[in-house]
């Protein structure tokens, strides 16, 4: 009877599982949508694209943005025309980014959009899959449903384009004359939706496939070649697929009833796990290798005018484009599925999980339990006990695969193996915590004492603990419990650690004692280590030595402060720790921590988070439903960290963008200097932040978690920029990017500043020094003036002293001497008869007589001849006249004017001069002809006294050489200048030329 019973139940269950109505047809989604407020302005995705840097690219329709992780910028294309309907966009081979639109073709070149021009032909491209890679530097583009081949010969420098296909092609086969995709096989081949079939072009051969080949007439708008080679194509309604090794498409189409609606643009895209993606109406579909799942509003997927285009980026992330509800990043894919009670949970606070003998796995929620069907969603048990009335926080199974559960409410219930329905065990404090030991024994922890069932088979009574060593343990709250191990039972509670080793109870003394420990959950290994959280947010290992447990904080920084609810180690000895801000995993080498936004369904759990299934997988309940990871080795996967300095501003001025920055010069300015940073990572960047610092500023590092950077006014110099992204959630520190800055001084500060001043200085230094020469020179040259000057009013003075004298000689001791020559005379006559002897010494003074007056004219025309009083014509005869008397030497005088009129001074420093210079010959010349000449030029009277004498050396002169200098001295005090050519055996030429005018300075 039993027997028959046990079937029917099962059937019973078969049935259920089979025929009951999902409430939701997958699970729930961790969506993060991304709209105005983000800054991406328009709403309607449609294009998606990533390039090899990792920027991601969005076309709407009204411009094209780029996110960097951080922010939207909106991009300009050619001509400024940024509001354009963005109708495709396209990486090809050589990582350039293609932009289509409904106004021409445009391609990525460095930091601006270049149109692609054919013969002032305007391209038009509709949304879709119009653009595709054929070759490096071939790229394959649908424009007014025509195939254009764009090509460049200079790496991309310039592109030229043409049509693909011959006018003679497309008359033969008319489907060519409307294309609505194109896609590029491995060998090059061409799959083109063309009119309402698929068209095949390899090798100049083009075939036309259609009903022949399993394809009913439709325009296929998406093509995609899989990487098991399989050839899928979607067209508005159906999708089929194509396998590798040829025959007939096979019909794939999803459940027509999701695809009514109209004016949608077909996609397929595969993920990293090889399944295809598609299109619905109410959200997208993937083709798992069996059947579709359909993702939309019971998902949580919010699609507003739908999904119209789907990107897998580099880390196999998706990002969804919408049309009126922005950009969606599907986070933590492909490794991260979530259920809540849209997925048929009957609350969405999950408290524990277990899955059968039967591979059935149930969930234990606020309101009952629910166990998972075959298609993935979840639906109450029927006969469950207390249907939707209890928490089953605890749910085990023991050695006959019964199920027990507990309750926060205290209910003990087990459900044997094949029968109908759930039956109360006991009513009992509330359970905190269910585990069997190795005999078999249930162990209870509840708020109220430890309670155990000897023999849960047969006699399913709970026991409570007595110790009478421990008075506490009668009113006990036991948190936790588990079994190690080497068979020791230990137990968290309000009044600390318990150890039982099967007959005695000991509280163990932690070491070291001064460690504040007060744990409130538990988790025990197979070598005896324990792992133990405490609500402060520490995690302690412990392992027994002795009488003691030695303790060990492993607390990570991220969970210091935080509560903790439940830690777990599971089969590869990796730590599960849980806290109210989501989930820390340590593998003992690294930490990782996920949150809501890593992917988890809700950050806030609960102390039986975690539950390793079967395969290896982990499900984890929180406040917010259950999150299952499918593969936990992938939380360790490395993660590409890169940090970029994305552009340098200042006072309005970008300064570099989109390339790398190495080195940068910048004039001083008093504006501040901003550093847009970017890390181009998209998954779990909840802690994402960047350390750095200004080398030659500051000698510390700075941390912010905004991706930008600005620093006040620089003083001119050298620094140097560096920045370190790093994720503390993942462990991970990118490199270091340095960037090296020049400040250049202002104006005032440069180096050619700095030049000018000092030649300016130096200007002025030698200017002041040429003044105070010119000053001393002025000085001494008016000094020597007013030398000269006095020379020449004593000179003047003497010639005076000498005129005055000469007249007073002349006319006084002249006539003296003549009127005594006159009575000698008259006494001679008188008595010289008479006495003859008088009359012999009368005679004898008269000679004496006219001796001294002899003299006397010698002394008058030494002083001054008188000659000079007639001019100085007259004087340089006389003088050479009395030269030829005197020395017997030829000398020869030349006036070159006949009236040479001059004034006195001139007259007699010419004479003086001439007379100098004739002493001079007589004296040391030895020569035998002299020649003196007077001229009057235009400025100057010119005297020149030449001799055939001996002559000497002008360059040996003589210390006591007075009569050249006294010749110099006369002509200077003039103003004129005296200028002597001599050689030895040559003669000298003595030339004076002094000035008409009064030429002399003034003082």
């Amino acid at each position: 009877m039993e027997m028959k019973l046990s079937w029917a139940c099962q059937l019973l269950v078969l049935l259920w599982l089979t025929c009951c109505p999902a409430k939701a047809s997958c699970q729930q989604l961790p969506l993060r949508y991304y709209d105005q407020t983000d800054g991406l302005r328009n709403m309607a995705i449609t294009a998606l694209a990533q390039e090899p840097g990792g920027y991601l690219w969005i076309g709407t329709q009204n411009g094209l943005f780029r996110y960097d992780g951080a922010r939207f910028q909106r991009f300009e294309l050619s001509g400024g025309a940024a509001a354009l309907y963005i109708t495709a966009l396209h990486v090809d081979s050589s990582g350039r980014l293609w932009v289509g639109t409904i106004e021409g073709l445009y391609v990525w070149q460095g930091q601006r959009f270049v149109p692609i021009q054919s013969k002032n032909i305007q391209f038009t491209l509709f949304q879709g899959q119009t653009i595709a890679t054929l070759a490096p530097d071939r790229l394959l583009f649908i424009s007014r449903n025509r195939l254009w081949l764009a090509q460049s010969e200079d790496r991309g420098y310039s592109w030229q384009a043409r049509e693909f296909f011959e006018a003679e092609q497309l008359s033969r086969h008319p489907e060519m004359s409307k294309l609505f995709s194109i896609h590029v096989g491995q060998r090059g081949e061409l799959w083109m939706g063309c009119g309402r079939s698929l068209c095949h072009y390899d090798q100049g051969k083009l075939t036309v496939l259609g009903k022949e080949s399993g394809l009913p007439r439709e325009s296929w708008h998406a093509v995609l070649l899989d990487r098991k080679k399989q050839l899928w194509v979607a067209g508005e309604h159906h999708i089929y697929v194509l396998p590798p090794d040829g025959g007939a498409f096979q019909d794939r189409s999803p459940d027509q009833k999701a695809e009514k609606k109209a004016n949608g643009a077909p996609f397929l895209t595969e993920d990293n796990e090889g399944r295809i993606f598609g299109r619905e109406d109410q959200g997208v579909i993937r083709w798992n290798g069996k059947r579709w799942e359909s993702f939309d509003e019971s998902s949580g997927l919010i699609v507003g005018g739908g999904i119209d285009s789907l990107l897998v980026d580099r880390d196999g992330g998706v990002w969804l484009g919408s049309v009126g509800r922005g950009l969606v990043h599907w986070i933590g894919y492909p490794n991260w599925e979530n259920w809540t009670s849209k997925q048929g949970l009957p609350n969405d606070v999950v408290l524990s999980f277990l899955r059968d003998r039967e591979n059935l796995l149930h969930v234990g929620t606020r309101s009952g339990s629910a166990i998972q069907q075959k298609a993935g969603n979840f639906s109450v048990f029927p006969r469950a006990y207390g249907g939707t009335s209890y928490q089953w926080s605890n749910m085990i199974e023991d050695a006959r695969g019964n199920i027990w559960a507990g309750s926060l409410s205290g209910f003990l219930v087990r459900r044997r193996r094949g029968t109908e329905m759930d039956v109360k065990v006991a009513q009992l404090p509330s359970i905190n915590s269910l585990f069997f030991d190795r005999l078999g024994q249930l162990w209870i922890a509840t708020d109220a004492g430890i309670y155990s069932i000897r023999q849960p088979a047969s006699n399913p009574v709970p026991v409570k603990v007595a110790v009478t060593e421990f008075s506490f343990m009668a009113d006990v709250k036991a948190f936790q419990g588990c079994q190690d191990g080497t068979g020791i039972l230990w137990f968290v509670t309000d009044k600390g650690m318990l150890r039982f080793d099967g007959t005695h109870w000991r509280k163990p003394l932690p070491k070291p004692a001064t460690q504040v420990f007060q744990p409130s959950t538990i988790a025990c290994t197979r070598d005896g280590t324990l792992w133990l959280g405490g609500e402060t947010g520490n995690v302690w290992r412990g392992k027994e030595h002795g009488e003691a447990l030695e303790i060990n904080d492993v607390t990570p920084s991220l969970l210091l402060d935080q509560s903790m609810t439940g830690v777990f180690e599971d089969k590869r000895g990796w730590l599960w720790v849980s806290t109210d801000i989501g989930i820390g995993v340590w593998n003992h080498k690294q930490w990782r921590f996920f949150n809501h936004e890593s992917g988890l369904v809700w950050n806030d759990t609960d102390r039986n988070t975690f539950y390793e299934d079967s395969d290896g997988s982990m499900w984890i309940a929180t406040s917010g439903g259950a999150s299952h990871i499918l593969q936990p080795e992938s939380l360790f996967a490395p993660l590409q960290l890169d940090v970029l300095v994305e552009s340098i501003s200042r006072d309005g001025a970008v300064h570099a963008r989109d390339t790398p920055i190495h080195a940068i010069h910048l004039p001083w300015s008093s504006g501040p200097l901003n550093f847009k940073l970017a890390a181009l990572s998209y998954q779990n960047r909840e802690t994402l932040g960047f350390r750095y610092r200004m080398q030659g500023l500051e000698p510390g590092w700075s941390t912010t978690d905004i991706p930008e950077v600005r620093y006040a006014a620089l003083p001119p110099g050298h620094y140097r920029f560096q920045v370190v992204a790093e994720n503390p959630s993942m462990q991970t520190v990118s490199q270091q990017v340095d960037v090296e800055i020049e400040i250049l001084p202002p104006w005032w500060r440069t180096k050619i500043f700095y030049s000018a001043c000092g030649a300016l200085l130096l200007l002025l230094l030698f200017l002041f020094h040429r003044y105070r020469l010119r000053r001393l020179v002025a000085r001494q040259s008016l000094q020597v003036q007013l030398a000269r000057e006095r020379s020449f009013e004593l000179e003047m003075s003497r010639e005076e002293e000498r005129k005055h004298l000469t007249r007073e000689i002349h006319d006084e001791l002249g006539q003296h001497l003549s009127a005594l020559r006159m009575g000698v005379s008259v006494v001679g006559m008188e008595f010289g008869d008479k006495n003859p002897s008088l009359q012999g010494k009368i005679a004898r003074m008269i000679t004496l007589v006219d001796s001294t007056i002899k003299v006397v004219r010698n002394v008058v025309s030494s002083l001054r001849p008188s000659s000079l009083d007639m001019g100085i014509v007259s004087a340089l005869e006389w003088l050479v006249e009395e030269f030829i008397e005197n020395t017997g030497i030829p000398c020869s005088l030349d006036v070159r004017e006949e009236n040479i009129v001059l004034d006195d001074s001139r007259s007699t420093t010419i004479f003086r001069i001439a007379q100098e210079s004739l002493t001079n010959i007589s004296r040391h010349a030895l020569a035998t002809q002299v020649e003196i000449s007077l001229m009057k030029t235009e400025k100057h009277y010119v005297l020149e006294v030449r001799d055939n004498g001996r002559g000497f050396d002008t360059s040996l002169r003589k210390k006591k050489s007075f009569g050249l200098i006294g010749i110099r001295e006369r002509a200077s005090m003039l103003g004129g200048e005296v200028s002597i050519f001599s050689a030895p055996g040559v003669g000298t030429t003595i030339r004076v030329s002094v000035p008409i005018t009064d030429a002399m300075p003034n003082r």
